[in-house]
């Protein structure tokens, strides 16, 4: 016999047997809301996420094979945050409250603090974004969909997309926005062609954006509006950004690029632009050298102009979308 099993005839202490449970299709496995002290490892099958809205519930997402299931609750005994039901014929492993617990007492207590750490502010980004964000619905909502863009983006006619109705579920959780409401606001968004709402052949509704800056300069744009300020970009004068879109141009062919930005002689601009007012350039250089948009270093006879030129994009940007951010679609 070996020594393992002597020494657990001798302790009384035998490998505890995980138990499963076998889900037809449609069965529901818990309940939103519903308090549990048991996780779940999907053995076979499949099983979907659902949250219920005033409407209808409506699948977040399906887990497959090894897919883990319950866990905060397992961990914080809190209300199931979702309800889980078996797309297909499906075999979970069921992990209780004792099981669980003493596989984590030989865990390092540090490691089992951050495990709580980490549940616990996931519970928090479901409740909220930021609740100094939610004061603004329009800025929630934008916010709401930046923060579930990196998992759950895909494409749909050749741009990135959400679905529509992960986000009517979630900006109701987060934002506590009733249906009707996150329509008009997605609508308002729409209007300024900031996004795009688009059906498929099954009816299925896609928030598309063609420009994920445009999403994220929104964003910014409704920030300082609530704080009563203004993209500093305004202020450029329509000389300066002239003058900065010549750099870039003449960088093009007689710049470097380094980790620092794109390198450009000044004797080469200069050149370049002969035909121009010689006095006029150079008060340009050092206005957008005052307000940081390049920097001007000294090399030997000459000097060397650095700029980045997503500076330049941004500022294009803002110019064009501004009149849009500010449209009233009341």
């Amino acid at each position: 016999m070996p020594v393992n099993e002597r020494s657990q005839l001798k302790t009384g202490k035998r490998p505890q047997q995980l138990k499963t449970r076998t889900l037809k299709e449609g069965e529901t496995l818990f309940e939103e809301g519903s308090r549990g002290r048991e996780m779940f490892i999907i053995q076979e099958g499949k099983v979907g996420v659902y949250k219920d809205t005033p409407e209808r519930s409506i699948e977040l997402a399906a887990i497959e094979k090894n897919g883990i299931i319950g866990e905060m609750s397992l961990l914080d005994n809190q209300p199931r945050s979702a309800t889980i039901r078996a797309i297909d014929k499906s075999t979970v492993i069921v992990i209780d409250e004792k099981v669980f617990q003493a596989t984590l007492q030989k865990a390092p207590v540090w490691l089992t603090s951050i495990i709580k750490i980490v549940v616990s502010r996931l519970r928090d980004a479901n409740k909220r974004v930021d609740q100094t964000v939610l004061r603004d619905h329009e800025r929630g909502l934008i916010s709401l969909m930046l923060v579930l863009l990196p998992e759950n983006k895909y494409e749909f006619s050749s741009q990135l997309a959400l679905n529509h109705d992960l986000i009517v579920v979630e900006a109701y959780y987060v934002c506590r926005l009733k249906r009707k409401e996150i329509e008009n606001l997605l609508a308002g968004i729409e209007k300024r062609e900031i996004l795009e709402i688009a059906e498929d052949n099954e009816h299925k509704k896609h928030i598309c954006f063609k420009d994920l800056e445009v999403v994220r300069l929104f964003y910014e744009y409704l920030t300082l509006k609530s704080q009563q300020k203004k993209f500093r970009e305004i202020s450029i004068p329509q000389e300066a950004v002239g003058v900065l879109s010549n750099i870039a141009y003449i960088a093009q062919k007689s710049g470097t690029e380094t980790q620092e930005g794109t390198k450009l002689s000044k004797s080469a601009f200069l050149g370049d632009m002969a035909d121009k007012d010689r006095d006029k350039l150079e008060k340009t250089l050092l206005d957008l050298r005052r307000r940081n948009l390049i920097n001007i270093m000294p090399e030997g006879n000459d000097s060397i102009i650095i700029f980045k030129p997503e500076t330049l994009s941004r500022i294009k940007k803002i110019k064009e979308w501004l009149p849009r951010f500010e449209m009233d679609v009341s």
